[in-house]
């Protein structure tokens, strides 16, 4: 899109993230034409790019679980058309290692409260079980953990983790295959709307006259709803850090995403070595920063409490992981919303749709996010999940949907 050119599009996405890049290709797929995406670095390179990559279906609440499971369909439908295809796409899709997530619980309540979660799970057919802390052991006698005061597990052996980065190019390529047009180093410099309607959008590299436009911006989607005189999209930024460490060994080769629920640490194989996570909570100065979109919020240099966090919480669990040698550590930033569900589907100006604010879930809730988003357009409701509840309109009139977080 050259400096001035008179360009148009019948949907603009703004994002070149994982939701950019599902709801691109799955457009394309539905046969719809003149879909650009506009990116304003590179495909893949803000938070998705930094993301743990998790695909799992262990929620605690129905609305998360049906998203999840829809979106591991996805992939792995995503996947096994790519690998069937006469000649080999490009970029290919990651592999998914489908070795499951494994929830360690050791508190009476949240034991309780976990049974009720997984009744749940199966009811909506995600095959998730309870495992006593002698049958975690048994199945899994690499992690060497102390069970002293484990009251149980859940375990899902269809869950698993991905390269988040390399499945959003994959489907960016896919989506360009099938003749979207992808404008990176693209930013938005404005969008144009006539008496409440979207007109175009005007960018580094031009101007493009659109009647829809979709924020799939992510972290920075209040700041690009801003554009349209929407000034109050409650979606900002949470920091959230991850280490990659030198492998361990001893461990399963098929290891599950682990995670010791009373604290949130987790930890799965990557690129040889082992990805650790510890949620952190943001202090009450960091959080009003966010909240008011603030610079510093926007930050990605790492807190260097975290670390020391990390190995004291370690030995309590895991002694085989104690002495663990730090390759690398960086920050990427979740975008939270007051319910911590998404904003989806359209807003008071005319053309200009969300589909932002996944709260950490972005890859495993994008593809039903897309589908939702679709069948809203073609035939102005959705099949699955009524997109209406997902509305902005829920936070003005304090109407919230309900949440539990799992972890």
């Amino acid at each position: 899109m050259a400096s001035g050119a008179a360009k148009t599009a019948a949907i603009t996405i703004i994002g070149g993230g994982i939701m950019g890049a599902v709801l691109a290709y799955q457009l394309a797929r539905r046969g719809m034409r003149e879909v650009v995406v506009l990116e304003r670095e590179t495909v893949a390179s803000g938070s998705i790019g930094r993301a743990t990559g998790g695909l799992r279906q262990q929620f605690a609440d129905e609305l998360d679980i049906i998203f999840a499971r829809e979106g591991l369909r996805f992939y792995r439908q995503f996947i096994a058309e790519m690998q069937a295809e006469a000649v080999p796409a490009f970029p290919p899709p990651p592999p998914f290692y489908q070795y499951g997530y494994l929830f360690l619980v050791s508190d009476d309540e949240a034991w309780q409260a976990m049974q009720g979660y997984v009744a749940l799970q199966q009811r909506l057919g995600v095959p998730s079980e309870l495992l006593t802390p002698m049958e975690v052991v048994a199945r899994w006698p690499g992690l060497s953990l102390i069970t002293e005061d484990l009251r149980g597990a859940s375990f899902c052996p269809t869950d698993g983790y991905t390269d988040p980065a390399a499945m959003t190019r994959a489907l960016m390529g896919a989506a360009r295959r099938l003749g979207v047009e992808v404008y990176e180093q693209c930013p938005v410099l404005a969008i144009q709307t006539t008496r409440g309607r979207v007109q175009a959008v005007q960018t580094s590299q031009g101007t493009l006259a659109t009647p829809l436009v979709v924020n799939a911006t992510g972290v920075y989607a209040a700041l690009t709803a801003r554009l349209v005189g929407i000034n109050d999209l409650p979606v900002y930024p949470l920091r959230r850090q991850l280490y990659l460490c030198e492998a361990v060994a001893g461990l399963p080769a098929e290891l599950p995403m682990v995670v010791d629920q009373a604290t949130g640490f987790h930890f799965r194989w990557r690129d040889g070595g082992l990805l650790l996570g510890l949620p952190h909570q943001p202090s009450p100065a960091e959080q009003a920063a966010s909240r008011a979109l603030e610079t510093t919020a926007f930050d990605l240099r790492l807190d260097p409490g975290v670390w020391p966090q990390i190995e004291r919480v370690i030995p309590r669990r895991f002694p085989a992981l104690a002495g663990l040698r730090l390759r690398r550590a960086w920050a990427g930033l979740y975008e939270m919303t007051p319910d911590e569900h998404p904003v989806l589907g359209p807003t008071e100006v005319e053309g200009f749709l969300c589909a932002c604010g996944f709260s950490g879930h972005g890859l495993m809730h994008a593809p039903l996010a897309a589908q939702l988003l679709i069948d809203y357009l073609i035939t102005g409701k959705s099949s699955m999940l009524d997109i209406e509840q997902f509305g902005l309109h829920r936070f003005r009139e304090g109407r919230l949907l309900p949440a539990t977080r799992l972890l």
